[in-house]
C-alpha cells in the first residue's frame, strides 16, 4: 500500500486544493493520501474562516481519506516550526511521500540545499542585510537570493519558503519520505475574484497546472486564492466564494457562519500581561514587550496594533502570531519543551478508508488518537483546547460560541 501525505490549512478548502489532491493521487500512483490539517489556527496567527470539522469534511468530499490535525503549538509558528510539525507528523504515521505544491518545483529543492549548508559569504549578505534595517527573514532571503541568482520575490513566496522548509524537515528528522512536487495554479496573495464564468463558457482545465497571477477557471469552478475567497466571504460575496469551491463542498461553505474580529479578544489579554509575559512569548526579543505594551494600551482594534508595531524589523505576519500567541497563552518554554510532534490526531476519514487506518495502525511511530478523551491533560493538546474556545468566541452564531467542542464535537465520517 502507498500513501501520500499532505500539509495544509484549507482556510477555507478551494477548487486548487482539489486539484492538489487529484494530481497527487495520479502522480504519485498512491492508494491513500492523507491531509494533516491545521486546527482553529493558521500560520499567519489569525483564526480559521471555519471550523476544523468543516474544512475536514470539504477536505474527505473533494479527494483525502483521512484528516489528522497539526497542533496550534507547530501550526502558528513560522515556516520551519509549520514544517517540522506536519513532515513529523506525516512521518510518525509511516507516510510514503509528501506532495506539496509550489510556483516554482526546482527553487525549494535549491533552497533547502543553501539552507543544509550554508556558504560563509551567505552569512555575510545576511549580517549586511540586517544592518540596512531588514528583518531576518527579508535579510535571509534577500541573501539567498543573490547566491542563487534569482528574483527575491521567488525566495519570498510562501510555497517555495514552505516547500524548502518541508525538505530541511525531512532531512533533519533522517525520514525514508519522498517528495512530489505540484505546479501551483494561481497567484497566492492575489485578493481579486472575478466573477464565475457561465456555464456554457468553460475554459480548458488543463490550464490550471500553469503557475499564473491571474484567476483560473475550468469548467464552472474558478481558481482562486483562499485570500480572495475569504474576502468574498467577509463581504458578503458568498456567491462568488462558492463558485472556487469544488460542488462537493459547496453545501459546507454555504452554512459558514460570520465571525466578529478578535480586538476586545486580544486587547484585554495584553493589557493585562506583564512585560516579562509578554517577553516570554515566542519570537519576542529585543525589547519588543515594551513596544507591544505601549502600542497595546492605545491602540482601539487589532488591525491598529499591527500597523503601530510593524517596522522594518518584525514583519506583519511574524507580530500576527505574536499577538496569537499572546491570547492562546502559548509560550517559549511550552515550545521548547516539544520541539516535535509527540501523537498524532485523526479527526475525520472516509469510511472506504478502513484499509488505510489498519496500515497506519501498524506503521505509525507515534501514538494514533481519534477520542480528545484521551488526550486530556496533555499540554499540546490543551493549548489546542484553548485555540479552539477562543475561537469560537469570534462566532456570531450562538450555537458555535460554546467552549468545549473538542469534546463535543463529532469525528467527521464520510
Amino acid at each position: 500500500m502507498k500513501i501520500a501525505g499532505v500539509i495544509a490549512e484549507y482556510n477555507p478548502f478551494h477548487a486548487g486544493h482539489a486539484y492538489h489532491l487529484s494530481q497527487t493521487r495520479a502522480r504519485t500512483g498512491c492508494d491513500f493520501i492523507v491531509v494533516c490539517m491545521a486546527g482553529s489556527f493558521v500560520q499567519r496567527g489569525e483564526a480559521a474562516c471555519l471550523s476544523k470539522w468543516a474544512r475536514a469534511e470539504m477536505a474527505l468530499r473533494c479527494g483525502a481519506d483521512a484528516v489528522v490535525e497539526l497542533p496550534a503549538l507547530f501550526a502558528v509558528r513560522p515556516a520551519d516550526a509549520f514544517a517540522m510539525g506536519g513532515v513529523g507528523t506525516l512521518d510518525g504515521l509511516g507516510v510514503d511521500v509528501l506532495s506539496f505544491g509550489s510556483e516554482d518545483a526546482g527553487l525549494p529543492r535549491r533552497l533547502a540545499e543553501l539552507r543544509r549548508d550554508e556558504p560563509p559569504e551567505l552569512a555575510e549578505r545576511v549580517r549586511k542585510n540586517l544592518a540596512a534595517g531588514m528583518s531576518h527573514a527579508r535579510a535571509w532571503g534577500a541573501a539567498a537570493a543573490e547566491s542563487l541568482g534569482v528574483d527575491p520575490g521567488q525566495i519570498g513566496a510562501p510555497n517555495t519558503i514552505l516547500g524548502a522548509e518541508y525538505l530541511r524537515a525531512i532531512g533533519l528528522l533522517q525520514s525514508g519520505m519522498e517528495v512530489e512536487i505540484v505546479p501551483r495554479a494561481g497567484d497566492y496573495h492575489d485578493a481579486s475574484l472575478p466573477d464565475a464564468p457561465s456555464a456554457d463558457a468553460p475554459r480548458d482545465p488543463s490550464r490550471a497546472d500553469e503557475p499564473s497571477g491571474e484567476t483560473i477557471f475550468a469548467g464552472n469552478v474558478c481558481f482562486a486564492s483562499a485570500t480572495a475567497i475569504r474576502a468574498a466571504l467577509r463581504e458578503g460575496r458568498r456567491s462568488e466564494a462558492l463558485a472556487c469551491v469544488p460542488a462537493e463542498a459547496r453545501p459546507i461553505l454555504a452554512h459558514a457562519g460570520a465571525m466578529h474580529k478578535p480586538d476586545d479578544l486580544l486587547l484585554a489579554r495584553l493589557r493585562g500581561m506583564s512585560g516579562a509575559e509578554i517577553a516570554g512569548l515566542p519570537d519576542v526579543a529585543e525589547g519588543l514587550e515594551r513596544r507591544i505594551l505601549r502600542c497595546a494600551a492605545g491602540a482601539p482594534t487589532r488591525e491598529a496594533l499591527l500597523d503601530a508595531l510593524k517596522c522594518k524589523r518584525y514583519t506583519r505576519a511574524r507580530l500576527s502570531r505574536i499577538l496569537a500567541h499572546a491570547m492562546l497563552g502559548m509560550t517559549g518554554a511550552l515550545v521548547r519543551r516539544h520541539p516535535r510532534p509527540e501523537y498524532v490526531r485523526l479527526i475525520g476519514m472516509r469510511e472506504d478508508a478502513r484499509p488505510l487506518m489498519r496500515e497506519l495502525s501498524r506503521r505509525a511511530r507515534l501514538p494514533l488518537f481519534s477520542s480528545p478523551a484521551k488526550l486530556a491533560g496533555n499540554e499540546i493538546f490543551d493549548l489546542e483546547c484553548r485555540a479552539t474556545d477562543l475561537r469560537a468566541l469570534m462566532c456570531d452564531a450562538a450555537e458555535e460560541r460554546r467552549a468545549g467542542q473538542e469534546f463535543t464535537q463529532k469525528f467527521v465520517r464520510l
